[in-house]
């Protein structure tokens, strides 16, 4: 089953309140809820436009694939790539557990990665 996942997106982008950020940047109060709480049969393009635009994603890194136990061959599914795990822990809070000595090898490593899409 594709879930469509926004909250885990939103909190790896160490945003708290996705609800209020959706409806500032245009999408209804309601339309906001029934995304977050995943009560959507489907998504309108112009709001998945806004959605990855605001979170710098792709449509693929909203959704989740939870196979059904009658799925086979999980690990060679071309859907295998939306497998996430399910321990959504956000990047701010492991920072702020990192020595503050190793947090420039973490901006080093971060500068590579963003050079690296240039």
């Amino acid at each position: 089953m594709l879930i469509l996942n926004l909250k885990r997106v939103f909190a790896l982008r160490g945003i708290e309140n996705p609800f209020t950020t959706l409806v500032k940047n245009g999408i209804s109060r309601p339309t906001a809820t029934n995304l977050l709480t995943n009560r959507v049969n489907s998504i309108h393009s112009k709001h998945l436009e806004i959605i990855c635009e605001l979170l710098n994603c792709e449509p693929s890194d909203l959704y989740d694939w939870k196979p059904s136990k009658d799925t086979q061959n999980i690990e060679t599914h071309p859907l295998r790539k939306l497998r996430r795990d399910d321990s959504i822990e956000g990047y701010s809070e492991m920072i702020k557990r990192i020595p503050l000595d190793k947090l420039g090898e973490i901006k080093n490593i971060l500068n590579e990665l963003k050079n690296d899409e240039s």
